[in-house]
This record gives C-alpha cells, sequence and structure tokens, in this order.
C-alpha cells in the first residue's frame, strides 16, 4: 500500500471533491483518481460514491477513514522521532503556549533551556490561551504557559508572575514617558476603548469603568500586538500588561496615563501540566526559576 493513496483518500474525503484535493495535495486530477482507484482496488470495495463531479464517502469509506489518518499519523510521527535522533535529540517537550507569552519571555527561556540540555528537543504550538489547558488535557501538550487559568480539573496550575497592568494612549508628541495630567473621565469617554487583548481581567475592568464613567466606547480587538499598533496609530486607548509594552513605552511611541481614581487589575502568567517526566520536571523547574 503506499502512503500517497492514503494522504489522496484522506484529502478526498475531507472535501468530497478530486478536484480541491487535487490542488491541495499538488497533484494532478488524474493522478488522485487513479490514487484512488488503486486503493479500492486493492481494498476490494468502494470508498466513495460518485454523483456526477462530486464524490461521497461510501459507508466503507467512513469505516475505513480513521484508520487511514491513524497510520499517516502514525508514519510521520516515526519519520519525525527518527529525524530527531539522527539530530542528536533523545527527549521531546511540547508546550503550547499563548501568543503574548511565545513573543516575550518565551524566547529567552528556551534559548538558555537548550544551551544547558542539548539532548532534549522543544516543540512549540501558540495557541489561544483558552485553548491550553484542553491541549494538555488531549496530551497534544505536556506544559501549558498561559495568561488565564485553566478551567480543566485534573491539571496541576502553578502562578508564575503577576504583572501590573496599564492604562496606554498614544504619545502626544511632547517629551514625557507618561502623561500624568491626562483627564481620566474625558480620556476614557473621547477614545475608542481596545478591549479583551486580554484573556482573564477585561469583563471585570469593563465593569468597573462603566460603573464609574458614562458613554464610554469600545472596540474588541483580542491580539496585544495588534492593540498596540492601533494605539501608536491614534485609533484608541487600552489597558495592557506592563511587561508587554516597556520597549514601546522606552523608544517613546506609546505613554502611560496614571489612573488614581481606578483600581486596576493585575495580568498573571499559569504554568499548567498534567504528567511530570524526568525533562517535563527539568523544563518546569527552570521556568519557575526563570520568573522567580
Amino acid at each position: 500500500m503506499d502512503i500517497q493513496w492514503l494522504r489522496t483518500f484522506v484529502s478526498t474525503a475531507q472535501h468530497e471533491n478530486f478536484r480541491k484535493a487535487a490542488e491541495q495535495l499538488y497533484l494532478a486530477q488524474p493522478t488522485v483518481t487513479m490514487h484512488i482507484k488503486h486503493l479500492e482496488e486493492l481494498l476490494g470495495i468502494a470508498l466513495f460514491e460518485r454523483r456526477g463531479r462530486n464524490v461521497h464517502l461510501s459507508q466503507a469509506g467512513r469505516r475505513f477513514l480513521p484508520y487511514a489518518q491513524e497510520m499517516i499519523h502514525t508514519l510521520e510521527t516515526g519519520v519525525h522521532d527518527l529525524e530527531s535522533w539522527r539530530q542528536g535529540y533523545r527527549k521531546k517537550i511540547r508546550i503550547a503556549v499563548s501568543p503574548l507569552i511565545a513573543a516575550s519571555t518565551l524566547p529567552t527561556i528556551v534559548s538558555r533551556f537548550l544551551a544547558q540540555h542539548s539532548d532534549i528537543e522543544v516543540a512549540i504550538d501558540v495557541m489561544e490561551s483558552i485553548e491550553i489547558g484542553e491541549s494538555v488535557i488531549r496530551g497534544t501538550a505536556d506544559i501549558g504557559l498561559t495568561r488565564m487559568r485553566a478551567p480543566q480539573v485534573g491539571l496541576h496550575t502553578q502562578k508564575l508572575k503577576e504583572d501590573p497592568v496599564l492604562l496606554i494612549v498614544p504619545h502626544d508628541g511632547n517629551d514625557f514617558e507618561t502623561a500624568p495630567h491626562m483627564d481620566l473621565e474625558m480620556l476614557l469617554q473621547n477614545h475608542l476603548i481596545l478591549t479583551h487583548n486580554h484573556p482573564e481581567y477585561w469583563d471585570g475592568l469593563l465593569n468597573e469603568i462603566r460603573i464609574k464613567f458614562s458613554r464610554i466606547r469600545t472596540m474588541k480587538v483580542s491580539q496585544v500586538h495588534i492593540t498596540k499598533r492601533f494605539i501608536e496609530e491614534g485609533l484608541g486607548i487600552s489597558f495592557l500588561p506592563r511587561s508587554t509594552v516597556i520597549r514601546e513605552l522606552m523608544e517613546g511611541r506609546i505613554l502611560e496615563v496614571n489612573t488614581d481614581d481606578l483600581v486596576l487589575p493585575v495580568a498573571s502568567t499559569y504554568l499548567i501540566h498534567r504528567h511530570e517526566t524526568e525533562e517535563i520536571a527539568q523544563f518546569m523547574q527552570f521556568i519557575i526559576d526563570f520568573y522567580s
């Protein structure tokens, strides 16, 4: 059995269309048709029901699909493991990490860790914080670095850091690192507040703002790096963790505003895991030491 036949079968099953499968696999459409024909002849059963130009999985095709997917996954995993072994890796750690952490502290952590543990391969999957707990539960990640507590039962969670949240506004052109004399109420009422760029503190913070200040306008922007860019362009203001804006503040691209009339939250960083092998324990201790 040719593994390419299986890949063609899986792609065709996903699209239920020979042309789209051919485009995805960078094959000619007749080649896709021939791969399916060869596989059906080998198995002795039709995997698709043909209806004009469209195809649909037959009952046999639906039954065989998960096995084909598993065979492809097993082969790819084996090839990757062999290649890792050839490169000198003897162990592997899979990390699920939020975009915010991946773009800030993670490069330094991984660089220093690999300098001390050259035989450990580190694989990084960047995803939203809300998805990280599920990834660790499923076993597709060994460690999670997230900006919110994972709700899943069975996970071990450790808070690594608390980061003060700051009100960040566009630079006004003057030579100030902060803007202490800006009227907070006027600022909040005259600018779009760019919200929900952090998964943990926004609902409570917005509720407090709405109680104290009326007539605010908001716009949801889900990523911190986009929020910062919008602020630099004068599109709005936002409340962001200090660690995410240090460089921009130092370079004078944005300003911090004092908020004595508003109690701001803190943004936390969490380490989560489920199982603990020797290499996972080593990496977790390295992270804990780094943050402490």
